[in-house]
């Protein structure tokens, strides 16, 4: 859009020349701080979406004012710009997945792939819980599709929403933009309150939500509709731009997005991204218009959707070969230069030739062509996915039948039968279905609460494992994962003698008594309340916590025995096991890459000489210690596989399999602890 200097208005150019340099400078800090920032939040992404309901909306209404707006042109103009360089580069990912990923990994990424196809990206990634982070080796290699998804849906939506307010408009005799304004301004600010709200609650979800996010993109579309009414002398538009600039420029530097946003402090940027706009066009000599149409900026502005999408995986993927946490200065210019060059090449040889294709075609056979392409992605992804998921089903139904071939933890104790030790046999769970072979309370996926600390991540969720007729004892275990990985056994033993088996689980959280107003100190309250209420005859906990880094030393934790002691006035037993070594990565990854051998590691470097359980002063006379350590590792080392037998799902959790393998010896430890369950 062009203002004219001596009379301060619009012109009949709707041309903004510094909004192609915003847009390129956006990108340059999403890149630069993805790869040299260890992936801190630049603020870049928030600018794309300003900008984004910015000129959609601008084009929408501009359209609706004078000869109305086809639906289906627009969707089929929009629709060639997006996908085919999305689908190409989903279908790569998909390649290098398969090539360089641990098995493991392809439903998950599969799933994402579909998800990433279809435009929710950002959902798929709230269902799966998973958090805003840096690249590094286990990262999804699509995690950055979730802003193009959120884009995605308010492009497919938004028009929608224009048509119809612009008939509404037509039918009372009014402007567009003076129906449009209004029913934006609510719904942007019911955005942002939700933002807020939810940014303060459950930060995870605010991040990746089409909600919570659109309100950035609702101040760039209200933007749009107030701009040619602003009239502002040259001098404050110079210095709201550069004051804009400098925004932008510093978010990734002062401020953690990863934490903070999409709440409040997300108006740094998108703040800064409104004065440049608000700013743009002045006559001024001063303003940053020269910068903003720098030559570099505007070749990072023209290659900036492909370099977005594939400069993440590449990443991703980078790291997986080199075997590396974070990039190097070297390692993060490779990436740097490789995704400058298929982007470039992208947006040679299918971005330009897809736009100019679309522009000879008529509206309805190029959206179906672009529609067929997006559900061709999608199908093909899903039908891989569907493939390795049955194949992994039919392994993990096989696995509770037991097997002579894998005796477990027997063959640590010595007491493997004839026939019955290590042989020739592939170890079980393979390293693909490692990660699914699950206690039952969470395969189940209800009866575990989850980690989190807002709205509900505090309720007590109470779920029987083994519910015999009559049953004589109650045993409950309670707490987090590493209390819960007992199930499988404790389930066997329940079913043998006829106890009630009830699992308190929630992820990252041990039954405790912490001074703190936090959801694990209310949830494990309601846990100490409801065993007090309940009076079981055991309570099952893992008692010590080994360490996960390197010079931490085996140790019981204060808020437990605060807990047990609590547990002791009740007069209710409490069986702690001591706790399993943790890994520096993922074992099945580990044994998978470089073999058994390469992934044992030293005892004396994960466990205590002796269980802190049978040293602690403080540890009460209710409280019955159990080492099984004996039939996980050997007196010097911790292997990964024990009698043919994976004995880790990840880092630092036994898989369902070598836990139902140990169920003998830890019923005879709960024998000699409490024997009145016998």
């Amino acid at each position: 859009m062009k203002y004219s200097a001596r009379q301060g208005r619009v012109t009949a150019s709707h041309h903004i020349s510094e909004l192609h340099g915003l847009r390129g400078l956006a990108l340059v800090l999403v890149v630069v701080f993805h790869l040299f920032g260890n992936g801190r939040v630049s603020g870049g992404v928030d600018v794309f979406l300003l900008v984004s309901g910015f000129l959609l909306t601008r084009s929408l209404v501009r359209r609706a004012d004078g000869p109305g707006i086809s639906l289906a042109a627009h969707y089929a103009r929009t629709a060639w710009r997006l996908v085919p360089p999305a689908a190409l580069v989903l279908a790569v990912t998909a390649l290098l997945t398969v090539a360089l990923l641990p098995v493991s990994r392809w439903v998950e990424v599969g799933r994402e792939t579909v998800a990433s196809a279809l435009y929710v990206e950002n959902w798929a990634l709230i269902a799966y819980q998973l958090e805003y982070g840096a690249a590094g080796p286990t990262a999804s290699p699509l995690q950055h599709f979730w802003s193009l998804s959120v884009q995605g849906q308010f492009f497919a939506l938004w028009p929608v929403v224009v048509v119809v307010l612009a008939w509404l408009a037509r039918r009372a005799g009014r402007t567009v933009t003076t129906v449009v304004l209004p029913v934006l301004a609510v719904a942007t600010a019911a955005s942002f309150a939700y933002a807020v709200h939810l940014t303060a609650t459950a930060q995870p979800i605010a991040y990746f939500s089409s909600l919570t996010r659109f309100w950035e993109l609702g101040l760039g579309a209200l933007l749009a509709l107030v701009l040619p009414l602003l009239r502002l002398p040259d001098g404050l538009r110079a210095t709201a731009a550069w004051l804009g600039v400098g925004l932008v420029v510093s978010t990734g530097f002062l401020l953690d997005g990863a934490r903070l946003f999409p709440g409040p402090w997300t108006l740094w940027p998108v703040v800064g991204g409104l004065l440049v706009l608000v700013g743009a066009g002045t006559a001024s000599t001063w303003g940053p218009r020269r910068a903003l149409e720098a030559r570099p900026l505007r070749f990072a502005a023209d290659i900036s959707y492909p370099l977005y999408l594939w400069h993440w995986p590449l990443l991703v993927f980078y790291l997986q070969v080199r075997g590396e946490e974070r990039l190097t200065w070297s390692g993060a210019t490779l990436v740097l230069a490789v995704s400058v060059v298929l982007a470039w090449v992208t947006r040679l040889v299918l971005n330009r030739p897809a736009v100019d294709l679309s522009a000879r075609r008529s509206a309805r056979p190029a959206l179906l062509t672009a529609a067929t392409l997006t559900v061709l992605v999608a199908v093909a992804s899903g039908a891989g996915v569907a493939t390795v998921q049955r194949h992994q089903d039919a392994e993990l139904r096989l696995l509770a039948q037991s097997s002579p071939d894998h005796p477990g933890a027997a063959a640590l104790a010595g007491t493997a039968g004839r026939g019955q030790g290590p042989t020739d046999a592939e170890f079980r769970p393979t390293t693909d279905v490692a990660a699914q072979d699950l206690p039952p309370s969470l395969a189940d996926g209800d009866c575990i609460q989850q980690f989190g600390d807002g709205p509900g991540y505090d309720e007590l969720l109470v779920c029987d494992s083994v519910t015999p007729p009559r049953p004589g004892r109650h045993v409950v275990i309670a707490g987090a994962s590493h209390s819960y990985q007992w199930e499988p056994a404790l389930q066997l033993l329940a079913e043998q003698h006829g106890w009630r088996l009830s699992v308190l689980g929630k992820s990252g959280c041990r039954l405790v008594v912490l001074d703190e107003d936090s959801d694990c100190a209310r949830w494990a309250q309601e846990a100490l309340q409801w065993i007090e209420d309940e009076q079981p005859d055991a309570v099952v906990v893992v008692g010590t916590f080994t360490p996960d880094e390197v010079g931490e030393t085996e140790q019981v934790l204060d808020p437990q025995i605060s807990a047990w002691q609590r547990l002791a006035a009740a007069e209710v037993p409490v069986v702690a096991i001591r706790d399993n070594p943790r890994f520096d990565g993922r074992v099945p990854d580990c044994v998978q890459d470089e073999g058994q051998l390469a992934c044992t590691v030293a005892r004396s470097e994960v466990l205590a000489r002796r269980s802190p359980l049978e040293t602690h002063a403080d540890v009460p006379p209710n409280v019955h210690p159990v080492d099984l350590s004996g039939v996980v590792c050997t007196d010097d080392e911790c292997p990964p596989v024990v009698g043919n037998v994976l004995v880790y799902r990840d880092d630092d959790h036994f898989t369902a399999t070598y836990v139902r393998t140990l169920t003998p010896y830890l019923g005879e430890a709960l024998r000699g602890a409490v024997p009145r369950l016998f």
